[in-house]
């Protein structure tokens, strides 16, 4: 195939953006949550069923998320090196073969090493969707696209557990596995049809010395690495919950693997619809205008929720409005301050650069969560949590909002100040 490879989803030789291509953009960078989110309902099941501890099979998704944050810093500079296609589908395929792998493990070692391959593989469709964005696209209309991916993005842990949920009760973790396959290779053939974005003249030589370099120089960015940490701490909210709502909701407030999925769609719908508001907004404000109001909301929604936890009045209904409101928040605030962090970065650095920013938006949280699960069901860790992921995005906040707009200078990763 071409460099300039054309595909379904557009017919020209300079890509454009289309709504079926928003879509599909869509779809792949749900993918690693939809895997993630549809196997929630099914880890108490896992501890039974591999003779295991929960702190293990909590292991099995913190697993995931490093892997995927390794899996972002080697495929953000091969889609430099090689286009955006080919990366994309050889993950898809690797994320195919682990799926297989973990359905069919026989114990919790089995499951994490499997669980880690698939973290790794599932990167390059949240990175590649990104870079795609910042290929053709820039300023408030890349900002606006970034909300709709983040739209598209939040259905996945609207649809996943409510997926999980029956799938569980009907098979057991084992079939939630196989779905998870079934969505791999509906990746598969989404990738085979993405047209390139990335034209050979924009693509450069990559050696492991000038990604290391490329890393160090975005860290001196001062733009994108504020924007990235913001983005993290968003994450983290996230994060927290996915990792301890299971065990909070279904043995603390005593719900069923269906209420559960129930009750985390209804929180995670809050992501979705925040995703579409912004989407909306942002033809009447500025970027920066709505980042400082999600950023007020999220503090406030955080904040009570961890007082009403401390004071034991935390009644099943006020979480489910305010982790809602929460989840809602990080919509704007990841969708935001992507497109300002990779608008930061020179054209030719943008799938380093969305690498980088993924690697750090899953790290910290993916190695703070399961430290969160070691306290029981307890809603209480929870809101510590999500309130100390809320202050540190307000501190970075603060900072961002005074670093003037700029445009990228020469030097690798280099930002006008």
């Amino acid at each position: 195939m071409s460099g300039d490879r054309a595909g379904f989803f557009v017919r020209h030789r300079a890509p454009r953006v289309t709504p079926l291509l928003i879509v599909a953009l869509g779809f792949l960078s749900m993918g690693s949550a939809f895997a993630t989110d549809v196997y929630l309902p099914a880890m108490p099941g896992v501890v039974t069923d591999l003779r295991t501890t929960p702190a293990f099979v909590q292991a099995t998704l913190t697993a995931f998320i490093l892997a995927q944050a390794l899996g972002n810093l080697v495929v953000g500079p091969m889609s430099d090196r090689w286009g955006r296609w080919r990366p994309l589908l050889i993950s898809t395929v690797v994320f195919v073969l682990a799926s297989t792998g973990a359905a069919l493990a026989q114990d919790i070692w089995m499951l994490l090493a499997m669980r880690a391959i698939q973290g790794f593989a599932s990167a390059a469709g949240p990175v590649i969707s990104r870079a795609v964005v910042a290929d053709l696209t820039s300023g408030v209309r890349a900002a606006r696209l970034f909300s709709i991916l983040m739209m598209l993005f939040g259905l996945a842990p609207v649809i996943a557990p409510l997926i999980g949920g029956p799938l569980t009760e009907l098979g057991g973790w084992r079939l939630v596995m196989w779905g998870i396959l079934a969505l791999g290779a509906a990746g598969v053939i989404v990738s085979l049809l993405l047209p390139e974005s990335l034209p050979s003249d924009r693509r450069r030589l990559v050696r492991l010395r000038s990604v290391v370099g490329d890393y160090v120089g975005l860290t001196r960015n001062r733009v994108f690495l504020t924007g990235s940490l913001i983005v993290m701490a968003a994450f983290g909210v996230v994060m927290t919950w996915l990792t301890t709502s299971s065990f909070v909701l279904q043995d603390h407030y005593g719900l069923s693997p269906t209420g559960y999925a129930l009750t985390f769609g209804a929180n995670s719908a809050g992501f979705g619809l925040a995703g579409l508001l912004n989407t909306a907004l942002l033809r009447r404000f500025t970027p920066a205008a709505i980042l400082r109001g999600a950023i007020f909301v999220i503090v406030g929604a955080c904040g009570l929720l961890l007082v009403l936890a401390l004071l034991d009045a935390l009644s099943f209904w006020l979480l489910v409005v305010l982790v809602t409101i929460a989840f809602g928040s990080t919509a704007p605030l990841m969708a935001n301050t992507t497109a300002r962090a990779l608008g930061a970065v020179r054209p030719t650095e943008v799938g380093t650069a969305s690498a980088f920013l993924g690697a750090i938006e899953f790290v910290v949280p993916a190695v703070i969560a399961p430290i969160l699960g070691m306290f029981g069901s307890s809603p209480v860790p929870a809101a510590a949590g999500f309130f100390a992921y809320a202050m540190l995005a307000l501190l970075l906040w603060l900072r961002l909002r005074r670093m003037p707009e700029g445009a990228p200078l020469p030097g690798a990763g280099g930002v006008a100040a």
